[in-house]
């Protein structure tokens, strides 16, 4: 078993000056028993969860041609699509996620999640693991290591209770995250919990010129040196290794 040597969370110097005067300010512990009734009485109920559906866009749906329009900013700010109202009153998103706009009720828009890098693949590692904190020994070479911070697909998978033993907890699709250059991107793995904890990656895209990685090559950017998109290689998504030996 992995020992995990987590971290605390950073704080400032004003919030842990905060925290510490709640004393003076005449909260003690026995005030505990009637904030827990309280707590009770609100009927605090467990999440039921039974599955996470992570989609992660790797360099991909720019925020102001999705759900940051900017519509009133300069033609060097904005972006080129115009503005949709969702049935959320005051919000718009983009004209071309209509579907997404009928069921804003459904969805929330969290526009505070940031990161404190420009770097792709630590921004990668960072919005993979959770953590905004580099592991011990990260040398961001894009070589995924045993000391990576787990990905959530690996917290999640752990944690989430098993349905059957005939799936994996945890999958990743449709490709590795490769950068051109051939480097695997880290963050994706299962690091310091372990490679059993790796998530069950069905590598579902088939490469041809490495600036057209993904499962639309067509659409890739022109400016990119690429060769001729189209090709005879069959692009069926197939999941890997889900049959039994053949002497079996």
């Amino acid at each position: 078993m992995t020992q995990l040597n987590w971290k605390h969370p950073a704080i400032s110097r004003r919030t842990a000056v905060q925290a510490g005067a709640v004393g003076l300010l005449g909260l003690g512990t026995n005030h505990l028993a009637a904030l827990r009734g309280v707590a009770d009485e609100a009927g605090e109920t467990r999440a039921t969860a039974k599955a996470c559906i992570y989609i992660f866009l790797s360099g991909g749906l720019a925020q102001q041609d999705s759900f940051d329009m900017k519509p009133h900013a300069p033609d060097t700010i904005r972006g080129e699509f115009n503005p949709i109202a969702t049935r959320t009153p005051g919000i718009e998103i983009c004209e071309h996620l209509p579907l997404l706009a009928q069921r804003s009720e459904h969805w929330a828009l969290v526009r505070s999640l940031t990161h404190p890098t420009n770097g792709h693949t630590l921004g990668h590692y960072y919005m993979l693991t959770g953590r905004t904190d580099t592991s011990p020994g990260w040398r961001g070479d894009r070589k995924p290591r045993s000391s990576d911070w787990p990905s959530i697909a690996s917290v999640v998978g752990d944690a989430v209770p098993l349905r059957n033993h005939n799936l994996p907890p945890a999958v990743m699709l449709p490709e590795r995250l490769v950068h051109w250059s051939g480097g695997v991107i880290p963050g994706a793995y299962g690091g310091q919990m372990g490679h059993q904890r790796d998530p069950f990656i069905i590598q579902a895209t088939h490469y041809g010129d490495p600036f057209w990685r993904g499962a639309y090559p067509e659409y890739s950017f022109f400016q990119l040196p690429r060769k001729d998109a189209t090709s005879d290689e069959p692009r069926l998504f197939q999941a890997p290794n889900l049959k039994l030996p053949g002497e079996l």
